[in-house]
């Protein structure tokens, strides 16, 4: 089993899911406390957008892909805070844009082999280039996390009292919409554009099932996404499996299990 560390796609796989692990699943938590876990399906399909214009244009996918999804994260962000349109109606906007964009430039490339691993992830996807943008992104995350993670929270409970507290919310929430935008970007080569939001959502959803304060519950989740990350990279290479399916499929047994957990105990 040990042989597979020999390949380099493997070494790379594991170091960038050691990356992404412990943020997705936090953005996740402030994503269900905000309601707003859409936010993260809308900003992947803008990934499969990304990566269908980086295949028209010949250049790189993950560039790309950061600069345009931070460019929708503030879009939507903007016209949510201006009441331009409903949130729902500005996130719907975007997401079947991006889909129906992504067919027309895909199919113009003439590159159509390459949609399995956009859409459901792949171990060999993530090149040499891509690491170093990875890391640089994994680390403004974790900093904003760090830094702000206390605003971030007075601010998902309640903006209003959080504003008469002396916080910045409008700062802070363009700070959010750009890092989770940068973590779904740095995430979605592994996951792939329409699983993506699945290592956001539910191992704080799994958590949520068997723990009683937030605290546990993140640091549960972080947990979850590193069991399934690691073991998803054994199941997609023996199996054959995209690696996003893979990590998603193990998820879901994570998930399945708390819920039960949870359903026993509470009897």
């Amino acid at each position: 089993m040990l042989d597979i560390f020999e390949l380099n796609i493997i070494r790379r796989a594991f170091f960038v899911v050691s990356l992404i692990a412990p943020i997705a699943p936090v953005f996740g938590i402030f994503l269900l406390l905000r309601r707003y876990s859409f936010f993260a399906d809308t900003l992947a399909h803008v990934g499969f957008l990304a990566f269908a214009l980086s295949l028209f244009f010949k250049i790189n996918s993950l560039l790309v892909l950061i600069l345009l999804s931070i460019a929708v994260s503030l879009s939507v962000e903007q016209l949510r805070s201006k009441e331009k349109l409903p949130a729902e109606g500005s996130l719907s906007f975007f997401l079947y844009a991006g889909v129906a964009l992504s067919v027309l430039f895909i199919t113009f490339s003439g590159n159509t082999g390459s949609i399995m691993s956009i859409l459901f992830g792949s171990l060999s996807t993530v090149t040499k280039e891509d690491t170093f943008l990875i890391i640089l992104g994994a680390l403004f995350c974790g900093v904003f996390l760090i830094k702000y993670h206390k605003k971030l929270l007075n601010l998902c409970i309640d903006e209003e009292l959080a504003r008469a507290g002396g916080i910045n919310t409008s700062l802070i929430k363009i700070f959010f919409a750009v890092t989770v935008a940068l973590s779904i970007s740095i995430s979605i080569k592994t996951m792939g554009a329409f699983l993506i939001g699945s290592l956001m959502i539910i191992p704080p959803l799994s958590a949520m099932q068997i723990c009683r304060t937030l605290k546990t519950t993140a640091i549960v989740s972080v947990v979850f996404a590193f069991v399934s990350a690691y073991a998803g990279i054994f199941l997609s290479f023996y199996s054959g499996i995209p690696l996003g399916a893979a990590i998603s499929t193990i998820l879901i047994v994570l998930f399945t299990v708390s819920f039960i957990i949870q359903s026993l105990s509470s009897k």
